[in-house]
């Protein structure tokens, strides 16, 4: 089994603003270090005006229960991937997360996408840890966290398109 994870965020920025933040390094850099990830490097970041490529690794605390410790340790050393494609206001992405010592992951998509003034960016994840007896547990977990980090990436987000 799996969870699922969904969120839907509304924006007071346009597509282009949008567009405009996921296309700065810097802003990856801040929101990562913002939820308390350290050692963040880039092994690819490209951005045009139709495509944006990303892929990181960064060391995240373990924000887990004690059983879950064992098996990950006190930090997380993850690699996520987000793609992004833009047609005009329809910008469509995906995500794949990646946790060292961890069988499975986080995959999702996201779509962003003009609404009145401003717009609105949707995220769909899937969440599949494969550990015997415990991966179900961990999956729960990971979900209570992400929706914790979407809460957080949306302050941030509100703040860095204020400043930006």
């Amino acid at each position: 089994m799996s969870k699922k994870f969904t969120n839907t965020d509304p924006y007071d920025a346009t597509v282009d603003q949008m567009w405009a933040m996921l296309s700065d390094e810097a802003y990856w850099k801040a929101k990562y270090e913002s939820l308390g990830a350290e050692n963040v490097t880039f092994t690819t970041f490209e951005a045009s005006d139709t495509e944006i490529r990303v892929v990181n690794e960064r060391d995240v605390p373990a924000d887990l229960p004690s059983f879950a410790k064992k098996i990950v340790g006190e930090t997380n050393h993850t690699t996520h991937t987000e793609t992004y494609s833009r047609a005009g206001d329809d910008v469509s992405g995906t995500a794949d997360i990646r946790i060292n010592y961890v069988p499975g992951g986080m995959t999702g998509t996201y779509k962003i996408r003009a609404a009145g003034d401003g717009s609105t960016w949707a995220a769909d994840y899937d969440i599949k840890v494969s550990i015997p007896m415990v991966g179900d547990k961990l999956e729960g977990v990971m979900k209570d966290e992400t929706a914790s980090n979407f809460k957080q990436e949306k302050v941030f987000n509100d703040q860095w398109l204020a400043n930006h």
